[in-house]
């Protein structure tokens, strides 16, 4: 695989307007003297070796942009602006719609990686788009967190309604699967369920019913903490507050009455993006 030049220049053009002009430059001395691929001139066209393009990116991250899988996202985010608002893709999209976002994803992960079998999907959906991953040639976080932040800031720019991201439940080959939607309210309950869940539901914040479903999906609290950017201390809570809401006492009972409310991740139903400290409503 080899990666677009475009990727260089968005990363340029970012350090320089938040730490300067010298600091891309020392920077950039720096990385070129053990990497041989920055060492000739890289213009839009270019396709810098994924090896050593892994490697400038995970200096910079380290140098520029520490956090982890949150701040890969941002600077996703940060580079889908300016690549299509002022960069070398600033007439990739034109002014689309939502068939025409869906059909440019997968055309804007070809600008970006070639020589390789890896492809992006997308599939349209009622609220949104869903995105999945195939032969991904490695495991880098990159390849994740940064190209959904790239997506769905795509999205972001051509909708005046907030996208939200929710992970949805592994599929056959995919490396990954990610929901990109614009309607934040969950699931609704099946027809039978209706009135307890009507009940129960009004009484849980939406990130008490997002931490029961990573519950659901057998994550500890530990790991949970970890997805969500909050304590330990913090998803216990929300787990007792929801447990107390929804009348069960352990980790099993939750499991099921998320599958009976039709809320659980990858069972028949996808993933719903949930918003902290929203109360959920009634349609």
């Amino acid at each position: 695989m080899k990666v677009s030049g475009i990727a260089v220049l968005t990363r340029k053009a970012l350090v320089t307007r938040e730490h300067g002009a010298e600091a891309w430059r020392g920077f950039y001395r720096d990385a070129a003297l053990s990497l041989p691929a920055f060492q000739s001139p890289i213009t839009a066209e270019s396709r810098v070796p994924l090896g050593d393009f892994l490697a400038f990116h995970d200096r910079l991250m380290a140098r520029f942009y520490p956090g982890g899988n949150g701040a890969l996202s941002e600077l996703g985010a940060a580079s889908a602006r300016w690549a299509l608002v002022e960069g070398p893709l600033k007439s990739f999209l034109g002014t689309p719609d939502l068939p025409d976002l869906a059909q440019a994803l997968p055309e804007l992960w070809n600008r970006y990686f070639s020589e390789t079998e890896s492809r992006l999907e997308a599939t349209l959906t009622r609220t949104g788009i869903e995105l999945r991953a195939y032969g991904l040639p490695t495991a880098h976080p990159y390849f994740e967190h940064l190209v959904i932040g790239y997506a769905k800031e795509v999205l972001e720019i051509h909708c005046a309604n907030p996208i939200s991201v929710y992970r949805l439940a592994s599929t056959a080959n995919a490396d990954y699967a990610y929901s990109l939607t614009t309607d934040p309210i969950p699931y609704s309950p099946r027809p039978g369920r209706a009135r307890f869940a009507s009940r129960r539901r009004r009484e849980l914040t939406l990130r008490e019913l997002e931490v029961l479903r990573l519950v659901g999906l057998g994550k500890t609290n530990r790991e949970i903490a970890l997805l969500l950017r909050i304590s330990p201390k913090t998803v216990q809570h929300h787990v007792a507050h929801a447990y107390d809401k929804v009348g069960v006492s352990s980790r099993a009972g939750a499991t099921l009455w998320l599958a009976e409310q039709g809320l659980a991740i990858g069972a028949n139903r996808r993933a719903r993006p949930l918003r902290a400290r929203d109360e959920l409503r009634e349609d």
